[in-house]
């Protein structure tokens, strides 16, 4: 899943989890819905391209996802 030569980086997984991170340490939470509505706005990127970078986030533990709201992994 690491950008290859000619990939976008408006739309790869990396760049888009970076924005989530991003927007999280600033608001500490943010609802789903709100999210969606926000990166597809500032990023012109698809819903599935921001399911997509909030799968490899849970993944990797950076994120928790409870109740339609998302938050920041607790770094211990």
């Amino acid at each position: 899943m690491l950008p290859y030569n000619g990939c976008h980086p408006e739309i790869n997984v990396l760049f888009i989890g970076g924005y989530i991170l991003k927007t999280l340490e600033q608001q500490q939470s943010i609802n789903i819905e709100l999210l969606f509505k926000k990166g597809s706005n500032e990023l012109k990127v698809s819903t599935d391209h921001l399911i997509l970078a909030l799968d490899w986030l849970y993944v990797i533990s950076a994120i928790n996802y409870k109740k339609n709201e998302i938050t920041l992994n607790e770094v211990k």
